[in-house]
């Protein structure tokens, strides 16, 4: 049986890290952790950081329900492969969720769209 693709687009917290000197101090001297989720809490607005927050939930619902049958891949939409995925399948409105390749669910309102066709395709029989 074949993993079914599932695409996530939309914005997402944006973290650089430091060198690797810099991060080996910062995580003995404790603060590497509480930095990084400090700076991926201050990377996107109020809005963004909520939508953010329901599209995780949604996709660590997705991985605890179908485990390996889902190939799921998170994109951010400010990213370069953000932009071409969202020219190519014409997306203006964040989330967005590709299917397959071919079925695509737009906004926070697609996301049990989606996921009745994501429980079809585990369930059908050529799976």
């Amino acid at each position: 049986m074949r993993p079914i693709d599932v695409e996530v687009i939309t914005y997402a917290p944006t973290v650089f890290a430091h060198c690797q000197h810099c991060e080996l101090t910062f995580g003995h001297a404790g603060l590497g952790e509480r930095f990084r989720r400090d700076q991926a809490k201050e990377s996107l607005p109020e809005d963004l950081r909520h939508a953010y927050a329901e599209v995780s939930t949604w996709v660590h619902d997705l991985r605890e329900r179908f485990g390996a049958r889902l190939r799921i891949k998170v994109v951010d939409v400010a990213s370069i492969q953000g932009v071409w995925r969202s020219f190519r399948h014409r997306l203006r409105r964040y989330p967005a969720v590709i299917v397959q390749g071919e079925r695509r669910y737009i906004g926070a309102e697609g996301l049990d769209d989606a996921l009745r066709v994501i429980e079809r395709y585990v369930t059908a029989p050529s799976n």
